[in-house]
């Protein structure tokens, strides 16, 4: 992963003497999303400052409508999943308004294929494939933390995350928006005719691409057991609750041993008190009635 320093591209003095950048420590720490070019390996990383990050899973169908039937008939054909990411890029510094401005240049050249020349004509070698990463929601989780754990405490101590940009999801990106806030956010005037935006907004759609097969099998295990986020939870016998007890079959008593108990424990508590529930209160409400 790259270094995160907000000067690494120079600095005013006064820039220098007023601040430290806490959000560069954060994300070194591995606080970042990250896109690789899959035909050059070529990788970019971003301050992790989402502000959307949905996820879509569609299950198409095939129907037929048959006569005599209040259904259609259904045939499963497959399941896609795809991402919107949104994330805005501020700056901090004018190096860091600049090194913005390069970095969202490097993901839409992503978009580009590879080339190759053959009989002086350009003819595509490879498709713009794309990996991306956020954090430990968007990686890809093929025997990622995967383990005989014996409590779930071990389930949640061991998962991780690695932050290569290699361990993205494989994908395609449908479509990219880059807003430059120039006149919400305002630009830093570098010079003459040369402005850097102080916000860059980066949203776009991705379709992802399943690198293995998903499914269950005859022993009722899915394929990939830690599928989508590389969670591993123990077996789901030993997550299930304990049964309840049986309930009492005979319940035409319950009423009688209730007020039994309630007499007593009254009595036992306010001895010659004359006080009563249950049965006996039953009783000499009747009994007054009665008079």
């Amino acid at each position: 992963m790259a270094f995160f320093n907000s000067f690494k591209y120079g600095a005013r003095l006064q820039e220098k003497n007023a601040f430290v950048d806490a959000t560069d420590v954060y994300a070194n720490a591995g606080m970042v999303i990250s896109l690789q070019h899959v035909p050059t390996g070529k990788a970019v990383y971003f301050k992790a400052f989402i502000t959307t990050f949905n996820e879509s899973y569609n299950s198409d169908w095939a129907s037929e409508s048959v006569y005599g039937r209040a259904d259609p008939i259904y045939m499963f054909k497959q399941t896609t999943r795809s991402l919107t990411l949104a994330f805005k890029i501020p700056a901090s510094t004018y190096g860091e308004a600049f090194e913005n401005l390069g970095k969202v240049q490097a993901i839409t050249q992503f978009l580009y294929p590879t080339y190759t020349n053959v009989n002086q004509a350009q003819t595509i070698s490879q498709s713009p494939l794309v990996r991306l990463k956020v954090m430990n929601l968007a990686q890809k989780t093929l025997d990622a933390n995967v383990g005989d754990f014996n409590s779930a405490e071990d389930c949640y101590n061991n998962y991780k995350s690695s932050v290569g940009a290699d361990n993205g999801l494989l994908g395609v990106i449908g479509n990219l928006v880059i807003n430059h806030n120039l006149v919400e956010q305002g630009v830093i005037e570098k010079g003459n005719n040369v402005v850097l935006p102080r916000v860059i907004d980066v949203n776009f759609t991705f379709n992802v691409i399943h690198e293995h097969a998903l499914g269950w099998d005859e022993e009722n295990k899915f394929s990939e057991r830690v599928f989508p986020y590389g969670v591993d939870l123990l077996n789901a016998e030993e997550q299930a609750p304990p049964p309840l007890p049986a309930p009492d079959k005979d319940t035409d008593n319950d009423q009688v041993k209730d007020d039994q108990e309630a007499d007593a424990s009254n009595m036992l508590a306010t001895p010659g008190a004359g006080t009563y529930t249950g049965t006996a209160q039953r009783q000499l409400d009747a009994d007054k009635i009665n008079a």
